[in-house]
């Protein structure tokens, strides 16, 4: 059974969203917003090093918390006790309230329709997913293994500020996805980005991962996805499964340069004898070169 979606539209992660980008040296398509944000980025980035919290762990846990905590003092508090754990000092929560709202405001003033217009934006890549991402994901099952695909998804929508991008949470369940109107990279549909970050959101189970250490799995993990989902996007005549949308697919999804056509024997090889996912993700992780960049 495919994955169910539950949308969701966020400044307050939006917000979040660009300031994760700016801490880890993104380029951005929107620089007004970027510049509107950089005072209140730079300030977080000291507080974030004073505290001891990595631009990295705070991307991969402020913006799928920010949903579900109203204010930034809440989102503070479980912020810091999942990535830093018990703490004494009140003032490490107290410091990053005060930055995440300082954030919050900077958007607001910077983009103060964001909620209008998300809620707009999210009315194609819903429709262009009801159209094809349930038969997308049904067949990127079948390619695969069953249990690849979470039974439930949230999708938290976010401004696009870099014209195309979104992150996979599997501790949270959910997947963050930019609002864009258009696909931004021809032949690499919005649609099939979001069965791609969908479909990473179990590799944090022993069943899928076996022994891989945690750097391993987010080296090969979704690389190891861009071959089925491409295969399977095919079977639903949403793109083309060569080799150099494969490449395009790796560079814009994942920042990478790895070689598409040793992507593809691994696949072919997977398909051919059908492993575990665990086995062939462990042979995956073998191949990549040692200067293979984290997803």
């Amino acid at each position: 059974m495919a994955s169910e979606l539950t949308w969701i539209v966020s400044t307050a992660t939006s917000s979040l969203h660009v300031a994760a980008a700016m801490l880890n040296g993104t380029p951005l398509a929107e620089r007004r917003t970027g510049e509107a944000l950089a005072m209140a980025v730079d300030r977080l980035a000291g507080d974030l090093a004073l505290v001891g919290l990595s631009p990295r762990m705070f991307a991969e846990h402020a913006p799928p918390l920010s949903v579900r905590f109203d204010t930034p003092r809440d989102l503070a508090e479980v912020l810091v006790a999942k990535t830093l754990g018990p703490y004494t000092e009140r003032e490490i929560p107290e410091r990053l309230s005060g930055c995440i709202a300082a954030l919050y405001a900077a958007f607001h003033e910077a983009r103060p329709d964001a909620l209008a217009e998300l809620e707009l934006r999210a009315g194609p890549i819903r429709q262009q997913w009801e159209a094809r991402g349930p038969g997308l994901l049904a067949e990127l099952a079948r390619l695969t293994q069953g249990d690849l695909l979470p039974p439930a998804v949230d999708v938290i929508l976010v401004h696009p500020v870099l014209g195309g991008g979104g992150a996979a949470h599997p501790m949270y369940n959910s997947v963050r996805l930019e609002a864009v109107l258009a696909n931004s990279y021809g032949e690499l549909p919005e649609v099939a980005r979001l069965a791609w970050l969908v479909a990473q959101l179990n590799l944090d189970l022993p069943r899928l991962t076996g022994e891989l250490s945690r750097e391993e799995i987010a080296r090969a993990g979704p690389l190891a996805l861009i071959p089925p989902v491409l295969t399977a996007a095919q079977e639903v005549e949403l793109t083309h499964y060569d080799l150099p949308t494969v490449r395009a697919a790796a560079e814009t999804w994942c920042g990478s340069s790895v070689d598409p056509a040793m992507l593809a024997d691994w696949w072919e090889v997977y398909h051919a004898d059908r492993p575990d996912w665990s086995v062939a993700l462990a042979a995956l992780a073998r191949m990549l070169p040692e200067d293979e960049p984290e997803a």
